[in-house]
């Protein structure tokens, strides 16, 4: 018998002894398989029921006309879970590093900026004379009716400064009213805080000039000579 008859009696037999008829475990098993994908798509490959269908392909007779499908369909399912299990695994990895991240950021947060940052108008000061303010800038506007005095040093604390107050006429009180009866402590250029003045400086003889304009006529002293401080403190307009 020659070579080519031997090979053609081969597969004459192979095909003889294969079953043409289709196998109810690929059937069963492709049925589970096509309703657990069409429900959950690569996520089936990690149901519990999918092992029902490998084991249902494992017992596909081999000589079924089904046994090459049946292998093909086992494939599938081996790769599409080595897949989904490297695709849990990046979105466990995906959520460690938010879930880091987000931790650091709580850890970092500063309240006190949350709560200015909750307050209207957060980036402009509400109160233009407030801390922080500059008074070479306030100056500016106002013609330079803040005028420094004596330095103070706050006890407790040891800060240090010098204390302004407003100009001692009526142009700069009606310029700043709102800073009538109070200083202003002054540090490095910026203002510290404002507070009710203790003890308001004499005027000045300028001072009182620039505050009334009859300042300059004054009063003809009464015979005898000036009153004495006692008196002059006794005598009260009629």
């Amino acid at each position: 018998m020659s070579r080519s008859a031997a090979i053609c009696l081969l597969l004459l037999a192979s095909a003889a002894c294969r079953n043409n008829d289709p196998d109810p475990r690929f059937q069963q098993a492709s049925a589970i398989y096509q309703q657990l994908y069409a429900t959950q798509l690569d996520d089936a490959y990690a149901d519990p029921r999918m092992d029902e269908v490998v084991a249902l392909l494992g017992k596909v007779n081999p000589r079924s006309i089904d046994a090459e499908r049946a292998q093909a369909m086992l494939r599938t399912i081996q790769k599409g879970r080595v897949e989904l299990a490297k695709e849990r695994a990046e979105r466990e990895k995906m959520a460690a590093a938010a879930a880091q991240s987000l931790a650091t950021v709580q850890v970092n947060l500063d309240p006190s900026k949350m709560l200015a940052a909750s307050e209207p108008d957060a980036g402009q000061p509400l109160d233009p004379f407030g801390p922080g303010a500059s008074v070479a800038d306030l100056n500016k506007q106002n013609g330079g009716c803040l005028v420094d005095n004596e330095p103070f040093k706050e006890q407790g604390t040891g800060v240090a400064g010098t204390v302004y107050r407003v100009a001692p006429s009526d142009v700069c009180r009606g310029k700043l009213p709102g800073l009538s009866g109070q200083i202003v402590l002054v540090v490095d250029g910026k203002i510290y805080r404002r507070t009710a003045d203790p003890g308001p400086p004499p005027p000045s003889a300028t001072a009182a000039a620039a505050r009334s304009p009859a300042a300059g006529a004054r009063p003809t002293p009464p015979p005898g000579g000036p009153p004495s401080a006692g008196a002059a403190q006794g005598q009260q307009p009629q």
